[in-house]
């Protein structure tokens, strides 16, 4: 029986039909019947055939970069029985399959549309006007109860189901909720071995017709009730579960489809988003002020308004995390502020800088080693993962970290599991994974020098921190704080002011090096000034490269940015400045890389990254 594919990739949507009893898909130029545009993959993903009664069945390619998802969970290595109609996520691509047997080419009477929308399940009817008045209403809806109402009707309207029942575990604890066709909230029984299979599995549980299956048909509950189709699944966000959505049909021969399967799984996942983001709210308005507020977390600054309120929205969650922002903005700072701020505060907080680490020893150390796996091995090492266990991982300057590496680091954000080097063993590892960077991620992902796919993994949640020259109202109130931190740390008796000239000239200043900059310029001032007030000449700004502080500054001699100088961009006039301080620093360093990059305050891969993109050392 022909079997037809609907596919969307990168190169865009398209059809094609096979009747071979088994076929493979897989990249182009794989040799497989059905070729599909996927990146990081280059050999067969995925094989279909058909069995002696005429049913679909897919197995995986074992090893892929990628999971393949369909609407009852993964797809393993084996082949597993495959509902005609459903749809396959295929790393990017989607992927549906159906036989084209199910559409007729006989000639049939005319039908009135306004029948077919009448009828429940139809795949002419109002689902899609139900999913827009669904998630419309979800909006304005502040209460449980009244999001899972809300559901509840979505899924009779749109789907064949007879009845709907919810189970919450959040808010009104152990709450459920009944709907029966048309209209009626009473309770009724419920298939409850369905539904604690999936408590205990965590995933979709369909039985399209209960007559035939092996199991379901065993259940008192179905034979009871006289329950004729079921599906239930998890309500699931914030990484835990939150309830159980559960329908199913009580009328005789009546079905529910691969197609009923996605619209119930659809309206689960627009109850849960809804639900995370209630819990979300909830959480931060119940926490204690003195708890959410972190230094790095409090500012004046209008730029810093979006990603201050981000960082404590996405902190409870346990999704990954991208930091992005020039070098020196606070991206670990931020980082530690996710940590703090999260369930996971009592846990280990362990940052990796994948800039300063060596490629030949970046594996070990994230991942750990057995003794003896390599030459130096003198003993088992366990890796970053495990030491984070339970805690959070900042990954620094992901973007410098190479392309081997970068594929399993993926499989870490998919599967929670490490393999040390020398070992077979898996290390299953519960930890949160932040990731920062300053470089353009997207265009390395058009380059090839960054994995599109872990780039979009990396990616579910993104904070965009501002440079200090876009919050000039914090600079005050960070030389304040770091001012503290030298006293301390020089055992002053009390904290040198700071007067209004060096404000002023903090003020004035471009800040290139952004918060680490004037972190250096005020701990130096603070060991020149002696204890005493901080005067413009203690900031000692125009020698700071020079000095090498670890800041970066702009020579005396250097012009200032005049904002109405026309003369070029803001970028353009920034890009000058920093090329004329990596001379500075080259020269200072007599063409040390590592001491230059040193004077000025970043990893020697970047710096290296920026003389080349200056043109001031081949690539």
């Amino acid at each position: 029986m022909p079997v037809c594919l609907e596919i969307t990739d990168r190169s865009g949507s398209r059809e094609c039909e096979r009747a071979a009893a088994s076929f493979w898909l897989g990249a182009k130029r794989s040799g497989c019947e059905v070729e599909l545009d996927l990146p990081g993959v280059a050999g067969r993903v995925l094989e279909v055939a058909c069995d002696e009664r005429g049913r679909l069945r897919v197995r995986a390619e074992p090893g892929l970069p990628f999971p393949i998802r369909c609407a009852t969970g993964n797809v393993g290595a084996r082949f597993e029985p495959f509902l005609d109609g459903d749809v396959l996520n295929v790393g990017p691509a989607l992927v549906k399959l159906r036989f084209r047997a199910e559409v007729s080419t006989d000639a049939t009477e005319a039908i009135d549309p306004a029948v077919l929308a009448a009828t429940p399940g139809s795949p002419v009817g109002a689902w899609y006007q139900t999913f827009m008045e669904m998630a419309d209403h979800l909006e304005g809806l502040k209460s449980a109860s009244e999001m899972v109402t809300a559901t509840m009707a979505a899924v009779v309207r749109a789907t064949g189901a007879d009845r709907v029942h919810v189970e919450l575990d959040v808010d009104e604890a152990g709450s459920a909720f009944f709907l029966s066709r048309p209209a009626d909230h009473q309770p009724f029984r419920v298939s409850r071995s369905l539904i604690e299979q999936v408590r205990s599995s965590q995933q979709v549980v369909h039985v399209p017709v209960a007559a035939s299956d092996p199991v379901a048909s065993r259940f008192h509950s179905v034979r009871s009730e006289g329950i004729s189709a079921a599906v239930a699944l998890p309500i699931q966000a914030l990484g835990k579960m939150l309830g159980v959505v559960y329908a199913d049909c009580t009328r005789d021969g009546a079905t529910l489809s691969a197609e009923d399967l996605q619209r119930v799984t659809f309206c689960a996942r627009m109850l849960a988003t809804a639900l995370g983001n209630r819990v979300l709210v909830h959480s931060l308005l119940d926490r204690d002020q003195e708890e959410v507020e972190h230094w790095a977390l409090v500012s004046r600054s209008a730029a810093c308004a979006e990603f201050i309120q981000r960082v404590k929205l996405y902190a409870p969650a346990d999704y990954t995390v991208l930091l992005r922002g020039e070098t020196g903005t606070g991206k670990e700072v931020v980082a530690r502020a996710l940590h703090e701020l999260s369930r996971r505060s009592k846990g280990p907080f362990v940052p990796v800088n994948c800039a300063a680490i060596p490629e030949q020893l970046m594996e070990s150390m994230l991942f750990g080693h057995e003794k003896g796996s390599f030459t130096g091995a003198m003993q088992a090492r366990r890796g970053h993962f495990e030491e984070a266990h339970g805690g959070t991982i900042l990954l620094d300057e992901i973007g410098d970290m190479a392309l081997e590496l970068q594929a399993k680091i993926l499989r870490v954000l998919q599967d929670r599991v490490v393999v040390p080097i020398g070992s077979r063993r898996q290390v299953r590892v519960d930890v949160r994974i932040v990731a920062a960077t300053h470089q353009d991620l997207e265009r390395m992902v058009e380059e090839g020098r960054f994995r599109q796919d872990l780039y979009y993994r990396l990616r579910e949640l993104e904070i965009v921190l501002p440079s200090l020259r876009e919050r000039p109202e914090d600079i005050a109130a960070l030389a304040a704080r770091f001012l503290a931190e030298a006293a301390e740390e020089l055992g002053y008796p009390s904290v040198p002011e700071l007067s209004a000239e060096a404000e002023q000239r903090l003020q004035q200043h471009a800040w290139p090096g952004n918060i680490r900059e004037l972190r250096h310029v005020i701990k130096g001032a603070a060991l020149r000034a002696g204890g005493e007030a901080i005067r413009v000449v203690d900031l000692d700004l125009a020698e700071v490269a020079a000095a090498g502080t670890g800041g970066i500054g702009i020579a005396a001699e250097a012009p200032r940015l005049d904002p109405g100088d026309d003369a070029a961009t803001w970028k353009q006039r920034l890009e000058a400045q920093e090329r004329a301080v990596l001379q500075r620093t080259f020269a200072e360093a007599k063409g040390n890389l590592t001491r230059a990059a040193e004077l000025f305050g970043v990893p020697r891969t970047t710096y290296r990254e920026k003389l080349v993109r200056h043109g001031l050392l081949d690539a």
